[in-house]
């Protein structure tokens, strides 16, 4: 009997195998035989379920944005608003092992994606998502504000949110990014 291969398994594995040579070696070693071997794929194998790099990348883009919207939709209720915003915004930083690598990954493609066109149009999906995100939680904490304050403070939390998760990257404690996304988030709920 031909054994049955579960291919969604099979190209998360392949993905996250993309993400360790990703985050550890640059984008440009992101090569057909690096994924495979990271993976313990044949080549063939690989290409069966990415037929071109440029698949591999856009699927590494897509898989860490489903993994961050998977777990805000998992978070239980808080029991006030400045609790909720801060879980649902702490799920896009950095602040552990696994959510360091999914940044990494959005960086290093983010920059790939300048010059990619459908890396380009994966990594505005997943910004328009945290814009989305964003644009909740100041709705949220700040209900009665005029559209126009609250579109501001939506731009400046994604910025925020965008310039914290670089500096935790490059070694900010993950404290100290808190403190300063709660400063933000309570000084929202305040307006």
């Amino acid at each position: 009997m031909p054994r049955l291969i579960d291919h969604q398994a099979r190209e998360e594995a392949i993905v996250e195998a993309a993400w360790r040579v990703l985050v550890r070696d640059g984008a440009a070693a992101v090569s057909v035989r690096n994924v495979a071997a990271e993976a313990g794929l044949a080549t063939a194998s690989l290409r069966r379920a990415f037929p071109s790099q440029s698949d591999l990348l856009v699927a590494c883009l897509t898989l860490m944005g489903t993994r961050a919207e998977a777990r805000i939709r998992a978070l239980r209720s808080r029991p006030d608003a400045v609790a909720m915003a801060m879980a649902q915004l702490g799920e896009t930083m950095p602040l552990d092992d696994q959510r360091r690598v999914e940044m990494g990954v959005y960086v290093v493609l983010g920059i790939a994606a300048l010059s990619d066109p459908a890396l380009r149009a994966a990594h505005q999906r997943i910004d328009a998502g945290i814009e989305r995100l964003c644009a909740s939680v100041v709705a949220s904490l700040s209900p009665s504000a005029p559209r126009s304050e609250r579109s501001r403070a939506t731009r400046h939390l994604h910025a925020l949110l965008d310039g914290l998760a670089l500096h935790l990257l490059h070694g900010m404690s993950p404290r100290a990014a808190t403190n300063t996304l709660r400063d933000y988030v309570v000084s929202l709920a305040k307006a």
